[in-house]
């Protein structure tokens, strides 16, 4: 049985993912998004690369975003690399980060984010399995959904 908080939700850098992220905990991104990501933090490592929105409370930059963020705390290390404006309450930049774009501190960054606070916001989307569109890379079909086998040692 698990206690305490999850680890983080991590893309590894041979991932690439296209659309949006949303998350209620921490994301670790190695790899791509090309996409918008709302999570309570968001780290973007060395090999990790965003094209899109960052919007959490906590946002750390080793590696590239190129659209807007919007964080509580901001924090772009040597070699962190940002393309787009930067809305904070804090941040922090360290000599040999990049940033092109405009700084604007605001007292509540995600105050266009209400439902930042995921474990009171009611969920928008569907858990239903059937509405998925769960598609292959090869023409953007729907691929079959299958059940689970049952093992004979279940029997």
């Amino acid at each position: 049985m698990r206690s305490g908080r999850a680890g983080p939700s991590i893309i590894t850098s041979d991932v690439v993912i296209e659309g949006n992220l949303l998350t209620g905990g921490e994301l670790q991104v190695d790899g791509t998004v090309n996409g918008n990501i709302r999570a309570r933090a968001v780290v973007i490592d060395v090999q990790g690369v965003v094209h899109g929105e960052v919007a959490a409370e906590d946002v750390f930059v080793r590696g590239r975003i190129i659209g807007p963020i919007r964080g509580v705390n901001v924090t772009v290390v040597a070699g962190g690399h940002i393309e787009g404006d930067v809305v904070n309450e804090n941040i922090a930049i360290e000599n040999g980060a990049y940033v092109d774009g405009k700084i604007h501190h605001a007292d509540d960054p995600l105050s266009d984010y209400p439902a930042h606070q995921y474990g009171n916001a009611p969920q928008e989307y569907s858990s239903d399995v059937a509405e998925l569109g769960v598609y292959d890379d090869s023409g953007y079909r729907p691929i079959e959904l299958a059940s689970p086998r049952r093992s004979d040692a279940a029997e």
